[in-house]
């Protein structure tokens, strides 16, 4: 799989907006107020799935991306995590990359930050290319012990897509 046909410099966010811990408010509920931060994750990212012009439906999008995550989180620990949904609104597989470098709140297993997010979104009929590039991550990742700190070092969006197609 060529990762350079499906992840272009406008499809890669160098700096979350949403999610910094130092956003809860100490006054209100701790649960809540952590759903909170990654319900406005999830909507960011689902803005950056936007820019991969494979998305029909934005709203329908956002819904079937927070159902998905309220089924499990998609973080996998070690700061990484891997919101990946299965839709009728993707016209084709879309991928975009995401990171935090003070790390966001996502409800990862281990309870870390997360800094470093990979999306993945393809029709409910057709995923066999997602999960190639699913299996591709995970194997980069523990074959790769360099990779997290190159892409949170990465200067730029070509930085980054030159990093992950070196990979190949």
């Amino acid at each position: 799989m060529r990762l350079s046909r499906y992840l272009k410099p406008e499809n890669v966010k160098l700096g979350l907006v949403h999610g910094h811990v130092d956003e809860i408010d100490p006054e209100k509920d701790p649960a809540q107020e952590r759903a909170r931060l990654k319900d406005e994750v999830v909507s960011e990212l689902c803005d950056l799935f936007m820019t991969t012009g494979q998305i029909r439906n934005q709203s329908k999008f956002l819904t079937d991306l927070k159902n998905r995550e309220s089924a499990s989180s998609t973080a996998v620990g070690m700061g990484i995590a891997v919101p990946h949904v299965r839709s009728l609104q993707p016209r084709a597989l879309g991928i975009v990359f995401a990171r935090s470098c003070e790390g966001v709140w996502y409800d990862a297993p281990d309870g870390e930050l997360v800094h470093i997010f990979f999306g993945i979104a393809s029709p409910s009929y057709d995923d066999k290319k997602a999960l190639q590039f699913y299996k591709w991550i995970a194997q980069s990742f523990l074959q790769e012990d360099w990779l997290s700190a190159a892409l949170l070092a990465a200067e730029d969006e070509h930085e980054i897509i030159g990093i992950l197609t070196g990979l190949h």
